[in-house]
């Protein structure tokens, strides 16, 4: 059950868990990889759990409760783990959260490495590590989302008198901008950002000393170990912090949730840019590095990046809905899928800030689509009866409706209105013609008129789209503002733990 190492014998296995104390056999296999978990997940966690190691020597140290010939053997020897690599020493010892107790006590002996692990459980240890975990990701995704914020909003300042339709229903509904489109993405991502943080207040909470519901007798000082880990407070009930309904063992379900939204909004561009990007429309082109072709069909250009956006976002989602299943039935497998589930989040929001940056805007074809292809500016036909002429929109609504039909009866398209077909749909409908001038249908009829005529608040006109863009680019530099703060109470955390340390060991 050990091997030689640097260090002499490596125990194997959790030091709790041995044959002959509770338990009278070894773990089985399956026993073993549910507690364990994935190999690659552990190799990412073990630098939390180093430094949860750390920080609850310390504050066991600074309460009195260890020796100071104690605690300076055990932090000593944390930091020569660090001289060879905390994640190869700690696999060694296949004791996952548990690896640093293991090797003390292989290192140092029971006498000296079985305490440090009083006052803990391996409740409050995944809690703490799985929350650190979390909030680093959580972390990233912000700073990702602030990234493709940026890439759109260079992409609207370029384009915002490129006219394009807008669609409802995958049908033709109003002319826009491809400026206003571009900013609306970027909304949806503001309000990401803002989820983000809030959930990063929420996972940024400490349970460390809640052991696995009630905490300990021992004098833990369950605030000093959050201010070494970099929490911003505690979790002020015991219970909660490791077996709450909304998440248990350090997994809240917003962990899920609030990534899984941002994944929803990347992948809703990535869906509009894939349906531009056919034949068909032809509206934008994707740069070649996010392609691929044809083994038979030297023609083609597939963009298997959005593809693969789209794809990891049904992932994602098959990944939520799994997680809420195993929470209701509290099963093993909890934590597997989120590290995976918001490494795809995170590359998706990275891809898609790539594409947009070397995404080809075809403004010529969208302007064709939307001046001739359909009858994109039948609302406004409406609206300039209704303001030049006096009538209910309602009613202006049923003749505008009638000459739709008529014209479409005939073969026409919107560009060969006359105010004299205008008046025929009137006539069918309220019995009189309403004499509306060439002026006013060639301005209704016109994209670019109808985009500027827009002018209220969040309107696609040029104007007030310029004013969302200045708007937004404050935002995102506030938002990265905030973001260097937390990253900067982070690291100074860190450096408060080794501090810390050099005071005991001198």
């Amino acid at each position: 059950m050990s091997k030689d190492s640097i260090y002499g014998k490596v125990a194997k296995g959790e030091p709790y868990r041995k044959a002959g104390a509770r338990l009278t056999e070894d773990a089985e296999d399956v026993q073993k990889r549910t507690k364990l978990g994935d190999p690659e997940q552990q190799l990412r966690e073990y630098p939390y759990y180093h430094r949860f190691d750390k920080a609850h020597l310390v504050m066991l140290a600074e309460q009195g409760f260890h020796t100071r010939e104690d605690a300076v053997k055990m932090l000593g020897a944390l930091r020569e783990m660090e001289k060879t690599g905390v994640e190869k020493v700690r696999a060694e010892t296949e004791a996952g959260e548990h690896s640093g107790e293991a090797w003390l006590i292989t290192s140092l002996g029971e006498e000296v490495g079985g305490r440090i692990h009083a006052g803990r459980s391996s409740g409050d240890f995944m809690a703490v590590t799985s929350r650190i975990f979390i909030r680093e990701s959580i972390l990233k995704l912000m700073a990702a989302s602030i990234e493709l914020r940026k890439a759109l909003v260079k992409l609207a300042s370029e384009h915002v008198d490129t006219v394009m339709p807008a669609s409802t229903w995958s049908q033709h509904a109003q002319p826009t901008s491809f400026a206003h489109y571009a900013m609306s993405w970027e909304l949806a991502l503001e309000n990401d950002f803002q989820r983000l943080k809030q959930l990063y207040d929420r996972v940024n909470v400490s349970p460390a000393g809640a052991a696995i519901m009630t905490g300990s007798r021992y004098p833990i000082k369950r605030e000093r170990t959050a201010e070494l880990l970099g929490f911003d407070g505690v979790i002020t009930n015991t219970r909660y912090a490791v077996l709450g309904f909304d998440g248990w063992l350090g997994v809240p379900a917003e962990a899920y949730t609030v990534p899984s939204l941002l994944m929803m909004n990347v992948s809703g561009i990535a869906s509009e840019l894939y349906l531009w990007s056919n034949t068909e429309f032809s509206y934008v082109e994707l740069a070649d590095r996010y392609c691929g072709t044809s083994s038979i069909m030297p023609q083609k250009k597939n963009p298997y990046t959005l593809m693969w956006v789209r794809g990891a976002a049904a992932r994602t989602y098959g990944r939520l809905a799994s997680y809420m299943y195993e929470m209701h039935d509290a099963c093993m497998g909890y934590t597997r899928q989120l590290a995976p589930t918001l490494d795809d989040i995170l590359e998706a929001t990275q891809i898609m800030t790539g594409v947009l940056n070397t995404l080809s805007i075809k403004k010529d074809r969208m302007l064709e689509n939307a001046t001739n292809l359909n009858w994109i500016c039948a609302t406004d036909i409406a609206d300039v009866l209704v303001l030049e002429k006096g009538l209910p929109f309602r009613t202006a609504h049923q003749i505008v409706a009638i000459l739709v039909r008529l014209g479409i009866s005939r073969g026409l398209s919107q560009n060969a209105v006359t105010p004299e077909l205008v008046d025929e749909a009137a006539v069918e409908y309220m019995g009189k013609p309403l004499g509306l001038s060439a002026d006013s249908l060639r301005k209704a009829l016109d994209p670019a008129e109808c985009i500027k005529a827009r002018q209220l608040i969040g309107g696609p006109a040029p104007e007030r789209v310029e004013e969302d863009i200045a708007r937004a680019r404050g935002q995102y530099k506030a938002d990265t503002a905030e973001l260097d703060v937390i990253t900067e109470r982070l690291a100074g955390s860190e450096r408060k733990l080794e501090e810390a340390i050099d005071r005991i060991v001198g």
